[in-house]
């Protein structure tokens, strides 16, 4: 399969991710995987960073976390892991994600 350039696609829509993000309280949002590696291709998924506003109670925080992946699956039309900051405990992981993370939004 071909190639996508999906930091293109994502910069073509900075301004709708712009205004999820607000609706949803997010502090930062950074894709990391294919779609920042170069490795982006018609089956791939969208992985995004998320690090919410630290206000939102716990119920607060999974409808925001839901309603951001949903938000964000409707827009580009393909599945979406969301991945919190405060998920990454997985020290070799954690170093992975954020040596890929490239930041789409900080509020």
């Amino acid at each position: 399969m071909a190639t996508l350039d999906a930091l293109k696609m994502l910069q073509e829509k900075q301004g709708d991710i712009r205004l999820l993000c607000e609706k949803h309280r997010v502090l930062s949002l950074g894709v990391f995987g294919s779609a920042a590696t170069g490795r982006f291709n018609e089956s791939s998924d969208l992985d995004f960073l998320v690090d919410f506003d630290p206000a939102l109670t716990a119920t607060e925080k999974a409808g925001a976390f839901f309603g951001l992946k949903e938000d964000l699956e409707l827009m580009f039309s393909r599945p979406v892991d969301l991945v919190t900051v405060a998920s990454l405990t997985n020290p070799y992981f954690r170093d992975s994600v954020l040596e890929e993370r490239q930041p789409l939004y900080a509020a």
